[in-house]
């Protein structure tokens, strides 16, 4: 059995990698456009500040491939599918290539909003880039130094946005985040969360805009700045976006696959097609797509199983999961992690501590008891309780000292401070702090035990 996989990216390599773990005579061949072997794109704006190289960036090396038995086809690309002769056409070989099984590990490319001149002046590489290869890496490089860049901008400020940020900042470019919603991470925190990082960032010396949107790229030959919406200017040599993903599905709509947002799959990764299946950024399931490293993972060891004919374990879709360093900081988010008000009153309940002083924020939330999703910011010693113990019924008690959360009591009439539901901890209340209820002083206080 011959099996083709269109990709080298997470979805791709590790598909690869869990097929060859299930069948050991499986021919396994990958194919992609990129000239490296799989790489992490997490570390990719490090390349830009030189604290990282290349080969650094490169989790799997040419010695992996022939151990396992996988064909690697580095600098390919595959023009059309042909599902009735099972034939993938390359460009610039005469000959097609054969598959029994193909998998679609398409990925994504980066989604530039309607902004005006944004595409023209990215497509003449006149100062706007978008980051998604080592390619990309390497031309920003490039840009900056041969331009004499000194300021920046980034559109976008999730994961890869911030970090980037960091990375330019890092390079002695005057730099700043401009970011459509109100906070930011809108996926991964809550505003409060948000706030802290924000004020983090500025630490940094790097500036941040929220609740702008870039309506203009502004320059003739060469970026000169950006105009948002309501007219502000504000000046880059340099614009950098990263706003999101866009599916790639190009290659399986031209070969007639249902695709909409994504190309569209079932419960076991098959798309529309017989012997055809998709997996990592460029699907669609249940109207839904995910563009997170934990879903790419979780698919791969799905459709390898499908596709060796064992489709014993159904793709029910991922919780939203990420660990990460944010500008040196520890970050885990996971789950639900900022319910509205209207889901609150409906047996939600949220335990928080916010720590300003050291940059630190934890916040779980449960629903009937059962822990639904959690925000680690700046400490994240509780992540293992947090993987373990999601979706499951939890104990308060546990969990308060999980969060290290107390309750502190007036010793004079006996009202309750607890941390859990206050704003602000204990430690932090103003020296003139008043019990509310008898107006006996802070010191009155004391922590239960």
């Amino acid at each position: 059995m011959k099996i083709v996989i269109i990709g080298n990216n997470v979805s791709g390599t590790f598909t690869a990698q869990n097929i060859r773990f299930l069948n050991e005579e499986a021919e396994i061949e990958i194919i992609t456009q990129e000239k490296y072997p799989y790489y992490t794109r997490v570390n990719l704006p490090e390349l830009i500040s030189e604290k990282v190289t290349i080969d650094n960036l490169i989790v799997f090396k040419e010695d992996w491939y022939k151990n396992k038995r996988i064909e690697l086809n580095l600098n390919t690309r595959v023009e059309k599918i042909n599902p009735k002769t099972k034939t993938l056409i390359i460009d610039s070989i005469d000959n097609p290539i054969y598959y029994d099984k193909l998998v679609l590990a398409l990925g994504s490319t980066p989604n530039i909003p309607p902004i005006k001149n944004a595409v023209k002046l990215k497509d003449e590489k006149k100062g706007v880039f978008t980051l998604r290869s080592i390619n990309d890496c390497l031309e920003i490089k490039d840009f900056i130094r041969k331009e004499n860049a000194k300021k920046a901008i980034v559109i976008g400020g999730g994961l890869l946005g911030l970090e980037l940020a960091n990375q330019i900042k890092n390079s002695d470019l005057d730099t700043t985040v401009v970011e459509f919603f109100p906070r930011l991470l809108p996926r991964q925190l809550d505003l409060e969360c948000g706030t802290m990082l924000k004020e983090e960032i500025e630490s940094k010396g790097i500036k941040v805009v929220l609740g702008a949107t870039t309506e203009e790229i502004l320059g003739n030959g060469s970026v000169t700045g950006i105009r948002l919406k309501g007219g502000e200017e504000i000046d880059a040599d340099i614009v950098l976006i990263q706003a999101g993903i866009r599916p790639t599905i190009n290659l399986a709509k031209d070969a007639n696959l249902v695709t909409n947002k994504g190309i569209v799959v079932n419960e076991y990764l098959e798309t529309s097609e017989k012997d055809i299946f998709a997996v990592g950024d460029c699907i669609e399931y249940n109207d839904q797509i995910w563009g997170i490293i934990p879903a790419c993972m979780e698919q791969s060891k799905i459709v390898a199983a499908s596709v060796v004919g064992m489709k014993k374990i159904e793709y029910k879709g991922t919780t939203p999961k990420n660990t990460l360093k944010i500008l040196g900081l520890e970050l885990t988010s996971i789950g639900i992690i900022d319910p509205s008000r209207e889901e609150i009153s409906g047996g939600w309940e949220i335990l928080k501590k916010a720590d300003k002083k050291d940059c630190c924020y934890k916040k779980l939330i449960l629903k009937d008891s059962k822990l639904k999703g959690a925000i680690l910011f700046g400490d994240t010693k509780a992540i293992s309780y947090v993987y373990s113990k999601m979706e499951q019924e939890v104990d308060g008690t546990e969990l308060r000292k999980l969060l290290e959360l107390y309750i502190y009591i007036c010793k004079n009439c006996g009202k309750e401070y607890d941390e859990a539901i206050m704003e602000v901890l204990f430690k932090d209340l103003p020296d003139n702090f008043k019990c509310p209820n008898c107006n006996g002083p802070k010191e009155d206080f004391k922590q239960r035990e």
